[in-house]
Parts: structure tokens; C-alpha cells; sequence
């Protein structure tokens, strides 16, 4: 996958706040004042929180700090950064940049969400992937300094618009681009030893159900990270019988036996970034980010036929599965809408239990319509099995 050392091309989301703390930094350098203009944009305000005292400082010193995000309304930011507000339909909506110019110097990082992901990262932040650059070159920081205010337009106040065409125009010597190449090669080395360090230490340790070594809602809060709406993910959701009532009926050797049946299948074929939940007794969820809506319908529709069929393993025990999918960019995760999808689902009977030969026909299942575009930005959802 790709690493911290290209500074063009498909770059990780860790590379990428490698370098935009390093063009940050370069803001707040000694002997930096008010001819410098810094534009960022942030996607969503929850990113920004993390720089919030950066940013903070930054206005302190530029002339112009302009920050721009999707929101819902004027979001508080601190004294001197002129906030931008994006629609979520506009591609600066799906951009990350933070581009830094002064008469003397220039440093950018441009990136444009990808909505794809990296399979074999540890959580869902880490794992999101971006086209983009980055340099410490002045005239690459200028063209974007002038993009972005031109993207802009008039939702910039007419006296920051002003002071950043007056730094514009302080432009006038020649770029050093020797001493610009040579800082970049530097930042380069720097960013992939920190990567490779970051790679050696082990994450902390996830909660799991001790029943079946699956996750917990609680133990996937870090994995998913912040609700932010900007990775969009497959959810699967599956409903079996009540292991308790397996219990009842067979014992409890045969209700472990089971649930660790269950499980193996879950977890069967996921990629190292997925993650298959036990929500309650007899309510799985599988979770896949950037997945295709036919990959996950076909991963529904399998487990849902292995699990019908465990009756034939042993324990030997008929669990009546019910799957159901959705596609969402939303957090928290929308369980309440996937429940009442899993409603309207026949679960799927084999007879003779003891023999599972011959799948009974079902009256066919509706359809569920979405409640809320918001849950399906592009308009896809993936339907109850069939």
C-alpha cells in the first residue's frame, strides 16, 4: 500500500497529517508575520477540534487563516480564523489541504478523499486513502493560495479577500528551488522513519465477547473514530435463534459450540480492516468500510445459506438465519433502521433439520425504502437477501 515517501499519488491518511503538521509548523516558524496567508480545509469540524491551538496560534500571526469544512452552521473557531462553510455536494467538501504562502516561502498538502481504504490498516481513520501532493514549493502554494480563494468566492468577506490579493501580489522574487527540493528529501526521510515507528507499536487491545472472541459495540468506538460521515460503510446485520433457548433445549456445551460456529463464519473471508460484532444473544454485525454494495449483498447471501446449513455440523443445531445490508456514511452506526429492515425478512427454514436436503419455498420479502437520503448519499442501498 502506499507510504509517507511519495510526496504525489495515492497517499495514506497517516502521510498525510505527517506532512500537513510539518506545512503547520512552517506557519508558526520564527520570523513568520502578517504577510503570510494560510488556507485549510478540514472536511468536518471534528477534525479541526484536534488542531484547534494550532489554528489558534496560526491567526495570531497571519495575515489571512482561513479554514473551511462541512457544518451545519457557523461553527466556533477561534479569534482570527475566518471560517468557510462547504456544501456537502462540492468537491472542496471531499478535499484536505493546508497551503501556507508568504512573500519568501510556500508549502502546500492537497488531497482528495478517495472513499476508498487501505484493507490491511488497524482502524477505519488510518485506513482511508487520498489522491493528492505535497511540497514545500512556493509556486505550487501560490496557484493553490489563488484556487482556493477563486473556489471561495464571495463566501470570503471582502477584507480577507483583499489582504490575501495583497500578499499575492507581494510575489516577486524567483523561488528557491534548490533549497526547496533539499527540504522536501529531508521531510521525506523524517516522515517514513516516523511511519516505520508507528507501524512497530502495537495497538491497544479491543474489548471482545468472551463467548465468541467477536467485538463488542464498545470495543469498535476507537475503530470506527469520530462521527464524521466520511467513510462510507457496509453493514451487515444477522439475527439467528436466542442462544439461550439453544441452551434450554440442548445444554450448554451445545450453545458454546454454536456461537463459535457462528463466529467462524462471520469472521470468514474478512479483510484485516473489517470487523464482525456481537451485538446481543442472537444479533450479529458485520461491519466493512469502502466495501462495493454487490460485494456485501453476495457476503449476506452466502452467510446467510452456510449459516441455514450449520445443522448439518456439529452441534447439529437449526438457528433460522436472518441477514439484511445497508450502505451508510452515518455514525453512530443506524441500527434502528438495519432492525427494522431485518423486520421484514423471512428467516430461512431447512427441512428435515436433521437433514437439511430441501429449502422451503418463501413468500418473497418486501423491499425496504430508505426513511432518509442522508443514509444513502449515493443512492445505493443493498436490499434484504432474497
Amino acid at each position: 500500500m502506499p507510504d509517507a515517501d511519495p510526496r504525489a499519488g495515492v497517499l495514506t491518511k497517516r502521510a498525510l497529517v505527517t506532512v500537513s503538521h510539518a506545512v503547520e509548523r512552517a506557519a508558526l516558524a520564527d520570523g513568520v508575520g502578517a504577510d503570510t496567508v494560510v488556507f485549510a480545509l478540514f472536511q468536518r469540524l471534528p477534525y479541526f477540534e484536534r488542531e484547534r491551538a494550532v489554528y489558534a496560534r496560526i491567526a495570531r500571526r497571519a495575515a489571512v487563516t482561513v479554514v473551511g469544512m462541512v457544518d451545519s452552521g457557523r461553527p466556533d473557531l477561534p479569534h482570527g480564523v475566518t471560517p468557510v462553510l462547504l456544501r456537502p455536494g462540492e468537491s472542496l467538501a471531499r478535499e484536505w489541504s493546508v497551503v501556507v504562502l508568504s512573500p519568501t516561502f510556500g508549502a502546500s498538502v492537497v488531497a482528495h478523499d478517495l472513499d476508498e481504504v487501505d484493507p490491511q490498516a488497524a482502524t477505519v481513520e488510518r485506513a482511508r486513502l487520498f489522491s493528492g501532493r505535497w511540497g514545500l514549493r512556493r509556486d505550487e502554494a501560490y496557484a493553490e493560495i489563488v484556487r482556493l480563494r477563486d473556489a471561495m468566492g464571495d463566501r470570503l468577506p471582502p477584507a480577507v479577500r483583499r489582504k490575501v490579493d495583497r500578499v499575492l501580489a507581494s510575489v516577486e522574487t524567483p523561488a528557491a528551488v534548490d533549497v526547496e527540493c533539499r527540504a522536501e528529501a529531508a521531510l521525506r526521510h523524517v516522515a517514513a522513519k516516523l511511519d516505520a515507528a508507528r507501524d512497530r507499536a502495537a495497538p491497544p487491545p479491543a474489548a471482545v465477547d468472551p463467548d465468541t472472541g467477536l467485538d463488542t459495540p464498545a470495543g469498535i468506538a476507537a475503530w470506527l473514530g469520530d462521527a464524521t460521515d466520511t467513510v462510507p460503510l457496509g453493514l451487515l446485520l444477522v439475527a439467528v435463534d436466542d442462544p439461550a433457548a439453544v441452551e434450554h433445549r440442548h445444554g450448554p456445551r451445545v450453545r458454546m459450540h454454536t456461537e463459535q460456529n457462528i463466529a467462524d463464519l462471520l469472521r470468514d473471508g474478512l479483510r484485516p480492516l473489517d470487523r464482525a460484532v456481537r451485538l446481543g444473544p442472537g444479533e450479529f454485525l458485520v461491519v466493512q468500510p469502502a466495501v462495493p454494495a454487490a460485494e456485501l449483498t453476495e457476503r449476506s447471501r452466502r452467510l446467510e445459506r452456510r449459516l441455514a446449513a450449520l445443522h448439518t455440523t456439529y452441534p447439529f443445531v437449526d438457528l433460522h438465519p436472518r441477514t439484511t445490508t445497508l450502505l451508510t456514511r452515518r455514525r453512530p452506526l443506524p441500527l434502528r433502521r438495519l432492525r427494522a429492515q431485518l423486520r421484514e425478512v423471512a428467516a430461512v427454514t431447512w427441512w428435515p433439520p436433521s437433514q437439511g436436503s430441501l429449502l422451503l419455498p418463501l413468500a418473497p420479502r418486501p423491499r425496504a425504502v430508505p426513511r432518509s437520503a442522508a443514509d444513502f448519499p449515493e443512492g445505493r442501498v443493498a436490499r434484504p437477501v432474497r
